[in-house]
């Protein structure tokens, strides 16, 4: 075989860009993961975080009323017990005390080296957020008893209260201005409000959302204020706007946490669904991931910024890594793009290089180029096939061998997990018990469409007068109009055990032994759903046959009658051999559309009660839209597909044999 030395030549330029791109794919990927997860462990639901720079002490409040701290070893130094959950706190490195603020109304002021509380100030209202000046003289308290009863405490160092500001919106975050001279407060009518020890409004920044959460910037007068849509704002000591921005993300999340590091430049956001987002100085989003608990607390110090949340973790990123993320990020993207385009150069190149292919491939070129107007006119039918039949098909088969789920939906998250999901469908049981019941449905289905379609199509077209043939072929054809939905909830209001039309007629001859509540009991239920759609007179099965009939040749009835067959022998080995072909197709339209249907069982009983009605295309429902476990729901429906497509195959290759 020869080979074209050009095309070979480029054949191996682009495999080299292929496999440079591959390269630099994994080593961005590797290095733009700057999520590292601490060694430390408290062992319950953490929710808030403090660091003492001076001795690398980490300060944990969790959820589950305990403050632990722990030294740069990670080792557990000491603990204390409160009635609440904790939800801030500020360290005093100069004093080397830890404020501690609980949700059970108390300020809990404790030594940071030794453990010992110095003491408790009560407060008597939920703490939201508070802080204290630099020389630790002074505490400054949000809390509230009410949405609309809230204040602004400021305590001495010994507990006594030196100020009490009300206010009628709720306060989410406190935070001292440059020299503790004023305060800095946002609320929940989405307003960030400077004001002074006396309560007097200085200054006020307007935002278009509920405001919920606030951060100071350690090294500089900074600040930065979430809103619960996930936009959020930062600001200077004056309020006035250096920048804004918003996470960007494709589906509904609950914003929960800001924080922004020592130097004011990166913002990261937390949401209660758990995932985290970093936005550099320019608000561009450079890192998005998914934790495994909600997010609840996000603290920055010297070059590092820790997050925690409703769980046994803490993570770390370096803020230094943060500012070639987004290098890596766009290396990583453009590397995909040029590898994937480098497969496909590499791959034609290949083709053209061998001689038979290349005249192929200049047959097809000319074929193109000849008949360009119809291939354009077809191109967006074939682009929008691609992208909603195709891409959609590829993705649900190579989801049904991941870990795709509501829990785990990025990229970063999914992980092969080869055939566990098909494993799943034995070891729960659901599966095996949807199978048990589609079997049924399928026989009687069958049977359905099999026998009174049939017949009656046979009599309509047996009738001598075409009006009638018309009238009645009309009558049967009308219920097509009506949509399922409405047919099933008919059939719903008849199957019901008070007022349904079933039980009143039993009631009404006598025997009202028989009333029942068909869709309530196990051994009634799934017959019932069988039984909807009495007679069983299938329009479109109706027509299918008719129109098999009609297309017989007369010339074969009347050799049938000069040999003496009777009608009943004419319908069997006459009609019914000529209209197999139909008979096969409503054999494989009636079968597709039993595997694939559930509209019915979901709207009259949900799959109840208990599993009695339960099947397959149910549990794929129900995995995908209720449970989110749309790996498990892929490999559903590619079981699914399988079991469609060999029931076609081997009905089609009967047939063929038959013919």
């Amino acid at each position: 075989m020869k080979i074209d030395k050009l095309w070979s030549k480029l054949t191996a330029l682009f495999l080299i860009i292929l496999v440079a791109c591959f390269i630099l794919y994994l080593y961005s990927g590797q290095n733009s993961n700057i999520l590292n997860e601490s060694n430390i462990k408290t062992g319950l639901q953490n929710n808030c975080l403090a660091y003492d720079q001076d001795q690398k002490i980490m300060i944990v409040g969790t959820y589950n009323n305990m403050l632990k701290t722990f030294d740069k070893q990670d080792n557990l130094l000491w603990e204390l017990e409160a009635k609440g959950p904790f939800c801030q706190m500020v360290v005093n490195e100069q004093k080397r005390i830890v404020y501690a603020g609980n949700e059970d109304n108390n300020i809990y002021i404790v030594n940071l080296d030794t453990g010992e509380l110095i003491n408790t100030i009560n407060v008597q209202r939920r703490v939201y957020g508070i802080d204290v000046t630099e020389d630790g003289s002074e505490m400054l308290i949000s809390a509230g008893v009410s949405t609309n009863k809230h204040n602004i405490l400021i305590y001495s160092y010994d507990g006594e209260q030196v100020k009490n500001l009300q206010y009628k919106t709720r306060i989410q975050g406190v935070s001292y201005t440059a020299g503790d001279e004023n305060i800095i407060f946002i609320n929940n009518r989405g307003e960030i409000i400077k004001i002074n020890k006396n309560g007097d409004e200085l200054a006020k920044l307007a935002t278009k959302y509920e405001l919920v959460s606030l951060s100071k910037a350690a090294n500089k007068e900074i600040y930065a204020a979430l809103c619960g849509d996930g936009s959020y704002v930062v600001f200077d000591d004056n309020l006035q706007l250096l920048r804004q921005g918003k996470i960007n993300t494709m589906i509904q999340v609950t914003s929960s946490v800001i924080g922004i590091d020592t130097d004011g430049n990166n913002v990261a956001v937390g949401t209660e669904e758990g995932y985290l987002y970093i936005l550099n100085n320019k608000d561009q989003q450079v890192f998005t991931q998914r934790l495994s608990k909600s997010i609840t607390g996000i603290m920055s110090t010297g070059d590092s910024m820790y997050i925690t949340g409703l769980g046994d973790f803490i993570m770390r990123i370096s803020t230094g890594s943060l500012n070639n993320i987004s290098l890596l990020v766009t290396c990583k993207k453009v590397s995909m793009v040029v590898g994937i385009a480098a497969l496909i150069f590499s791959l034609i190149s290949f083709l053209m290089a061998i001689p038979k292919a290349n005249r192929c491939i200049c047959r097809f070129g000319k074929t193109l180029v000849k008949y360009r107007t119809a291939y354009i006119l077809l191109f967006p039918t074939f682009l929008l096939l691609l992208f909603f039949n195709y891409i959609p098909v590829g993705t649900a088969v190579g989801g049904a061998f991941t870990n795709w789920s509501k829990d785990f939906n990025t990229w970063s998250e999914l992980k092969f997990v080869g055939l566990e999901n098909f494993k799943l469908m034995i070891s729960e049981g659901y599966f095996i018990i949807g199978v048990s019941n589609l079997i049924l449905m399928t026989i009687c289905g069958l049977i359905k469409v099999l026998t009174v379609p049939l017949l009656v199509a046979w009599l309509v077209y047996s009738l001598k007068s075409p009006k009638a043939k018309y009238g009645f072929r009309f009558l049967f054809v009308l219920p097509m109009v009506v949509p399922g939905v409405v047919s099933t909830l008919m059939w719903q209001q008849i199957y019901n055990p008070t007022i349904g039309m079933l039980n009143q007629v039993l009631k009404t001859v006598g025997l009202e032994n028989l009333q029942h509540v068909w869709l309530g009991d196990p051994k009634t239920a799934i017959w019932a759903i069988i039984f909807m759609g009495f007679p069983f007179i299938n329009a479109l099965a109706f027509l299918v046959y008719y129109a098999g009939f009609i297309n017989i040749d007369a010339s074969l009835y009347e050799a049938a009658k000069v040999d003496g067959a009777t009608r009943g022998k004419i319908f069997f080995q006459v009609q019914l051999p000529m209209i197999s072909g139909e008979i096969f197709m409503m054999v494989i339209l009636t079968f597709i559309g039993v595997v694939q249907d559930y509209t019915s069982i979901y709207i009259l009983t949900g799959g109840g009660p208990g599993t009695s009605t339960y099947v397959p295309g149910l549990e794929l429902y129900f995995n995908a839209t209720k449970f989110g476990r749309y790996g498990y729901a892929c490999a559903l429906g590619l079981v699914m597909f399988i079991v469609i497509m060999s029931g076609t195959l081997l009905n089609m290759r009967v047939k063929s044999k038959r013919d």
